[in-house]
């Protein structure tokens, strides 16, 4: 029997493995729906019941400068993010929701305002002895860090409209701010790695590129923006004995060819939009590619019975797994409005391909 390093491994090179692996993610809801479904108290148990392949640390402990919450006009707190963005918790009927009011690049307009600025990640703010900690305590399982990667992360510190239209109005300000915020990012998972002692198996980097219907850019403009830093993410990884997983929800078909050229090995989440459907994709991508996610968060998963969530796994799983390539997931992370009966359905479909 393979260990879950073993079989995620195997998979990403489109190597046999002796069952279909699997990853998983909840926001917290979902994984206090999970345990007082199990009757179990950690995560880890939850994971350890529906056979998750993989452990995740996005990032090591912050152990930087205090932030202080405070009060705001409206009396809600206001927290201060590790990465320098404020946000306010907000209800949406099911769970909290994140809703960020203060970015920290905003005032960036001209190269002084750059030159001066000293707000950017510091990598010195983080604890890299519990990296080594949780590679320790997860010895046979496939270990996946990261969540600042070339794009989508940064416009959590700055204005997404200034952002595009400075693209075309101020390119190489944008570049330049770009290209300091993943100088810091991919220091910081040097050191990662680092304290690893490359045990890492998976740099996965969040860039939304998509929307529902179509890319965010131009191909052509991805390329001016985003591919020499995506190149470096990549290379990175690569050079340290892992992989490199790219995020990126919505429609973003017409870079996947761009994407392969600089040396990705995995993409996610495969959401059921426009471009992304799975046979095609296998069709089209799969001798270069592997695949994780798939299984629709925004309708089967929520919306369906626990049978409908076992066929639609079972096709996604039918399109992507031959020849190796494919990572279980859900289309997105598993939100509070999923149905406990709907997590264990998509593990369970699993189990009708035993070794691929």
């Amino acid at each position: 029997m393979m260990t879950s390093k073993e079989r995620i491994r195997a998979t990403i090179e489109h190597k046999p493995t002796d069952r279909i692996p699997s990853t998983m993610q909840c926001v917290e809801t979902e994984w206090d729906n999970l345990k007082k479904h199990f009757g179990v108290e950690t995560e880890e148990e939850v994971m350890d019941i529906l056979e998750i392949d993989t452990r995740i640390l996005d990032m090591p402990p912050y152990i930087g400068p205090e932030n202080e919450n405070y009060v705001n006009e409206d009396g809600e707190e206001v927290f201060t993010h590790p990465m320098g963005f404020r946000y306010v918790k907000k209800w949406n009927g099911v769970e909290y929701n994140m809703h960020i009011i203060h970015l920290p690049y905003d005032h960036i307009e001209t190269w002084e305002d750059f030159e001066k600025f000293d707000g950017w990640l510091n990598p010195d703010h983080y604890d890299y002895n519990a990296v080594k900690e949780f590679c320790d305590r997860h010895e046979d399982k496939a270990i996946r860090i990261g969540w600042p990667g070339p794009y989508q992360v940064f416009t959590q510190m700055y204005d997404a409209e200034k952002f595009y239209i400075n693209m075309y109005e101020k390119p190489d300000l944008i570049k330049a701010m770009l290209n300091r915020y993943c100088d810091a990012s991919l220091e910081l998972y040097e050191r990662m790695f680092e304290a690893a002692g490359d045990r890492v198996d998976i740099l996965r980097c969040c860039d939304d590129y998509g929307t529902q219907i179509s890319l965010l850019f131009s191909p052509g403009m991805w390329d001016e923006f985003f591919a020499e830093n995506t190149k470096r993410f990549v290379d990175l990884a690569h050079r340290h004995g892992a992989y490199y997983l790219q995020h990126s929800c919505g429609a973003i078909r017409p870079i996947i060819p761009n994407l392969i050229r600089l040396g990705v090995d995995v993409i996610e989440p495969i959401q059921k939009v426009t471009g992304m459907e799975v046979d095609g994709l296998k069709a089209d991508f799969g001798k270069d590619l592997c695949f994780q996610g798939g299984v629709d968060t925004q309708g089967v998963l929520p919306l369906g019975t626990p049978d409908e969530v076992y066929e639609e796994t079972v096709r996604v799983i039918r399109a992507l797994s031959p020849g190796g390539g494919y990572i279980l997931a859900p289309s997105q992370d598993f939100e509070g409005d999923v149905p406990v009966e709907n997590v264990i359905a998509l593990y369970e479909a699993r189990k009708e391909f035993g070794g691929i």
